[in-house]
């Protein structure tokens, strides 16, 4: 654990970066929060309150296992200013748990979340895809058993094998097949729209790029620097072959329209998603053009709208 100087140069750099940004909050991650000894973890909220109470910063936030989450550290936590709570669930399949020695069953996160809920704090499920023994059947049944739970968002991991984990024995006996990075931007993309349907947000999908993690040397696994632009690309190009089908002859030149933050996406990196259109459909040409007055989840052309959320075919101007 660092000291308290460490984390106070830490917290002082990274506020210097996130000026006039609101709100702000001091986060712990990397490990099981609640499960620190007692004096480690308030000595963690101590700093952190006082920065809350000099007005720096909004609140606190932190992630831990689900069966950390008892009355008693819900007690001890009352006196700080924490806001949101994040539940490494991984998995809501016991089989899976187990396999992957994860520690807690998947009623563990249920009762943690209704006991989070009832203090009132925002919380947030991280869900782990491929993990050992997880099928697909598997991840349908955690991705609607997570969602049922209704939490203000989720994180999609997808399991990746590091060196000196206890994973990387598994595979290296060829008793572990990690997801493909095909199967893994399937699954992300299937939960992030399962997801949005129900107005649950998705904050990340990918692990983060970090020092860390370039230090950690990863075996095998579906790790991608830019996985989280790879599921929505997938998505765009759903949106794009639908809209082509019903619209579009061979020989055609469409123009789909996206709002501007979703002009690379609906590319694809290096323009994947342009070239496989034009192969599969025989245009003579496509073109991308911006749009703000369409919403971040929908593409055009034609005169025509599809909602990826909402999964409609809707005229321009109509409902």
């Amino acid at each position: 654990m660092p000291s308290r100087a460490e984390m106070v140069t830490d917290i002082e750099h990274w506020l210097s970066w996130a000026a006039n940004r609101h709100p702000v909050e001091i986060s712990f991650y990397g490990g099981t929060f609640l499960g620190l000894p007692v004096e480690a973890m308030t000595a963690c909220l101590d700093l952190a309150r006082s920065y809350v109470r000099s007005g720096r910063v909004q609140g606190i936030r932190f992630s831990t296992r689900p069966d950390t989450v008892t009355e008693e550290v819900l007690d001890l936590l009352a006196a700080y200013p924490v806001t949101t709570v994040e539940l490494g669930a991984q998995s809501m399949v016991d089989s899976v748990l187990r396999a992957s020695t994860r520690g807690h069953s998947a009623s563990d996160t249920e009762v943690a979340m209704g006991r989070l809920k009832e203090r009132g704090y925002r919380t947030i499920l991280q869900m782990m895809l491929g993990l050992p023994g997880e099928s697909l059947e598997h991840f349908h049944i955690s991705l609607d058993r997570m969602l049922a739970l209704a939490p203000d968002g989720i994180r999609i991991y997808p399991t990746v094998v590091l060196s000196e984990s206890g994973l990387t024995m598994l595979w290296r006996q060829g008793r572990y097949v990690p997801l493909t990075l095909a199967e893994a931007v399937s699954r992300s993309k299937e939960a992030w729209l399962a997801a949005s349907r129900k107005g649950i947000t998705v904050i990340r999908m990918g692990l983060q790029e970090s020092e860390a993690m370039r230090l950690e040397r990863i075996c095998a696994g579906p790790h991608h620097p830019a996985f989280g632009h790879l599921v929505h690309s997938a998505r765009f190009l759903d949106m794009a072959e639908r809209l082509a089908e019903r619209l579009f002859s061979p020989g055609d030149s469409p123009v789909f329209r996206v709002h501007p933050r979703n002009i690379s996406r609906m590319r694809g990196l290096r323009n994947e998603n342009m070239a496989r259109l034009k192969t599969r459909y025989a245009f003579q040409t496509i073109s991308v053009r911006s749009d703000e007055a369409l919403a971040e989840t929908a593409l055009s052309a034609g005169g025509w709208v599809v909602d990826s959320v909402r999964q409609i075919f809707a005229k321009q101007g109509e409902s």
